[in-house]
């Protein structure tokens, strides 16, 4: 264990927030742990702080995580920065024993100039070849700098990445895709910033390597080097945009076979916005698709019916059908009172009877007109709402005029590539 300044502190003052944070002492293990010890003080009113630490808040609640956090440069992948919580947060009390900080908020209390707070908090298997390592503690940062094998990491980084360099440039003017695609991913990810000098070889490797994809039936991962390509050298891809429209077309197909229609039909459409081979095709395909409006409407008369066959909307069908049917028996069934009682009416034997028996008509006649206006309604509800349902569905179908690949989101794609660096 080692212990990098016990003879002094080291202070640091957020001057734009109440906290006070002194940081008082540091270790670092053998094995990668940082153990950090601080006295914390609230100048202001007592606060309810973000405290988020542990296993369970990994990778999660990243907006939880800025009151405290270590982040360091991981020198081997493109010098990215990596971001970790605490494993624990403790607090001194006052028999000199430590409790755990109450997670994910802790109320810290005011505490003025006068006293404070001592924590503990342990930062676990921190690299070590970690560079730049920083903490930061309530707005308060404490810089540690580099591990003890960063620098020489950063050493052999520099002999391994013109090792990959030298290979990936070697295999591209030999046209081994294959091997030239990963060996440029080994290069990219070492130090992204060959991409701006070799943009053209790293694109033309990427959109070979998509095509013997597309030859094995790799599509999805034969799309992914294709736009990592258009993304590296866009003058180099329009030089495969037939390649890749080929693709999107075959890709699309499978789709729409497997009844992946919105993944299809968006394939298809990026596939006639890249090339003019498939157009004709995909313009034939795509208004087969698309409903009848005549046939819709003809179904929606009985109301649920084109709910249930054409929405497969259970619920939907079952209200509307419920409504038309409850609605349509007591229609009748009040027609049918009103007719007996007219009936009754006309072969009353006396003025207060027949009039009796017409009130009796009358008040069957207008419950049966009230009635039938909601068969009526639910009728037109149903028509109306099947024919914005097939105009919504039809319109995914349609092809606008000036189509542009940007304007269907390709990069909905996900684009992951697989980068091995050899050790």
């Amino acid at each position: 264990m080692k212990k990098l300044f016990p003879l002094f502190f080291l202070v640091s003052i957020n001057l734009f927030a109440q906290f006070k944070i002194t940081f008082t002492d540091h270790l670092i293990t053998n094995d990668g742990n940082i153990i950090l010890t601080v006295f914390a003080q609230n100048l202001g009113n007592d606060q309810e702080i973000w405290a988020v630490y542990g296993p369970n808040f990994y990778d999660r609640f990243k907006e939880m995580q800025t009151n405290f956090f270590l982040s360091y440069t991981d020198i081997m992948n493109d010098n990215r920065t990596r971001e970790r919580i605490p494993s624990s947060i403790i607090i001194k009390t006052i028999f000199d024993t430590y409790i755990s900080m109450e997670s994910p908020t802790y109320y810290f209390s005011s505490t003025g100039l006068g006293s404070g707070q001592e924590w503990k908090i342990t930062f676990t298997n921190i690299p070590a070849d970690a560079g730049n390592v920083r903490i930061v503690i309530l707005g308060s940062e404490l810089v540690i700098g580099d591990m003890p094998n960063a620098e020489a990491l950063r050493k052999r980084k520099e002999k391994i990445l013109s090792d990959a360099l030298e290979k990936a440039l070697e295999t591209s003017n030999n046209k081994q895709w294959g091997e030239a695609a990963t060996n440029w991913e080994n290069v990219i990810r070492l130090n992204s910033n060959v991409v701006n000098r070799y943009s053209d070889k790293i694109s033309s490797s990427f959109c070979e390597k998509a095509k013997l994809l597309f030859k094995q039936n790799s599509f999805s991962e034969a799309i992914n080097y294709f736009e990592k390509a258009k993304e590296f050298d866009q003058s180099i891809f329009e030089k495969y945009k037939d390649d890749y429209a080929d693709l999107q077309y075959i890709y699309g197909e499978q789709k729409l076979n497997n009844s992946e229609i919105d993944t299809g039909v968006k394939s298809l459409k990026y596939s006639y916005s890249l090339s003019t081979v498939y157009q004709t095709r995909i313009e034939n395909k795509l208004n087969e698709m698309k409903r009848s409006q005549f046939t819709s409407i003809s179904l929606s008369l009985i109301p649920g019916l084109s709910q249930l066959v054409l929405q497969k909307n259970t619920t939907k069908s079952l209200l509307l059908f419920g409504a038309f049917g409850v609605s349509s028996i007591l229609t009748l069934s009040n027609k049918i009172k009103a007719d007996n009682y007219y009936d009754e009416y006309l072969k009353a034997t006396t003025p207060q009877d027949a009039k009796a028996k017409y009130e009796l008509a009358d008040q069957q006649i207008k419950e049966a007109g009230l009635y039938l206006g909601i068969v009526i309604a639910t009728v037109v509800y149903s028509i109306v709402d099947q024919y914005a349902n097939t105009s919504s569905y039809n319109s995914l179908f349609e092809i606008t005029p000036n189509l542009t690949s940007t304007q269907l989101g390709q990069n909905d794609y996900v684009l992951s590539l697989s980068i091995k660096i050899p050790f």
